[in-house]
């Protein structure tokens, strides 16, 4: 029996992958960042919010994470850490902001249903997904044209839980690239 979510994703035509397969179309800072998270993992499910070290993630990594918190009621959901490639691609720093309206693309007047549901994919179902839909970053004044110094070419998504059940966090990591003009 199909649930109401698997219907929501099934009518959605947003570039995103639910699980594993996308360890063989992603990026190598997707790999390292995903293969960070599974060694914290073990043998759980997913890891808990204390086990994220950031002295111990790659360093090169640590501009384009994110943590979102999971919330019970409206706004169900909010930025608690960004990272400053994250900050840079918006053209501001949403931390402690809610997802709704702040999130990768809401500069460009991207409708966020699709990011809800990443996000609504990663809580309900417990697993990782992974997104291929470019997105180009703010000018510093806030505009979003062509020529931006920020790339966004992918990100993961992947489960927290601080009582191993329910997912209470989601750790994010985009693959970002300053750049010159748009190609």
């Amino acid at each position: 029996m199909s649930s109401i979510l698997d219907d929501e994703i099934g009518r959605s035509s947003y570039p995103r992958i639910v699980g594993l397969a996308f360890l063989d179309h992603c990026s190598p800072k997707i790999r390292r960042m995903w293969e960070y998270w599974n060694a914290l993992r073990g043998d759980r499910l997913m890891p808990a919010r204390q086990d994220i070290d950031p002295l111990d993630m790659p360093r090169d990594l640590l501009s384009g994470i994110l943590l979102t918190e999971v919330l019970a009621e409206e706004p169900w959901l909010r930025y608690r850490l960004v990272g400053t490639a994250q900050a840079a691609l918006r053209g501001r720093d949403p931390t402690g902001q809610p997802v709704q309206g702040n999130y990768m693309g809401a500069h460009l007047g991207i409708p966020g249903n699709d990011v809800m549901l990443n996000y609504r994919i990663v809580v309900e179902k417990r697993t990782l997904v992974y997104t291929y839909n470019p997105i180009i970053g703010a000018r510093p004044d806030g505009s979003s044209m062509r020529q931006m110094p920020w790339r966004a070419s992918s990100s993961l998504l992947m489960p927290l839980s601080s009582d191993g059940e329910n997912v209470d966090m989601v750790f994010c990591f985009s693959d970002l690239d300053k750049d010159g003009p748009n190609r």
